[in-house]
């Protein structure tokens, strides 16, 4: 079973202060379309927020899919604290995590990377696309949890930090696309000029 899991905990600073999760990405906010496509294989959803006054109007407005919300244990300490406070709650044996900045997330490819997290009995199974490492759109044993609290109290906050500690392996982009996969669901939006250019550049 996978848990599903959106880091919405960020301040969006060089996004000028507006919430990434929401903005619209083919008609529909990204947020929404991270929902759907993680509805289509997750059986538990969690949103990690620190703003759920900004998210609440979106998410009331979906009914089909069941979503659970929590906040940071360790407040604006990064996506660690989020995957911490993921893991708390988190029912599945694996979680697949994203940020909420990624409008073309792949649960084909979150699935394929769940069987090999589970069949290799790794701690982690990170896509690295085109000589890039993407922790974020990364599969994680629900025991990983505990190592990241345990950064955190020692105030590592590095996400990369924390593979250091685990027993991880990555997939490339050529094995994913001879799966059939494309590799662009590590798509992510940090600044205004990022997402003009995303929306210029949209995938058919």
């Amino acid at each position: 079973m996978i848990t599903g899991v959106i880091l919405a905990g960020g301040l969006n600073r060089r996004m000028g202060g507006k919430h990434k999760a929401l903005l619209p990405v083919q008609g529909e906010a990204i947020l929404l379309r991270q929902l759907k496509e993680m509805s289509h294989g997750c059986e538990q959803i969690i949103v990690v927020t620190n703003d759920m006054e900004t998210l609440q109007p979106l998410l009331m407005g979906v009914k089909d899919i069941d979503v659970q919300c929590v906040s940071d244990h360790y407040i604006q300490k990064g996506p660690l604290s989020g995957i911490h406070a993921a893991m708390k709650v988190a029912i599945g044996s694996h979680a697949w995590v994203v940020g909420c900045d990624m409008p073309f997330i792949s649960v084909e490819a979150a699935k394929v990377m769940a069987e090999m997290c589970r069949n290799s009995n790794k701690d982690a199974v990170i896509p690295e696309i085109e000589g890039r490492l993407h922790p974020l759109h990364g599969i994680y044993a629900r025991e990983v949890g505990p190592e990241a609290e345990l950064l955190l109290q020692q105030h590592n906050y590095r996400l990369m930090g924390l593979l250091e500690h685990l027993d991880w392996q990555s997939v490339d982009g050529d094995y994913l696309l001879q799966r059939g996969l494309r590799t662009n669901f590590v798509t992510n939006i940090n600044t205004p000029e990022e997402y003009e250019y995303m929306l210029e550049n949209l995938p058919l």
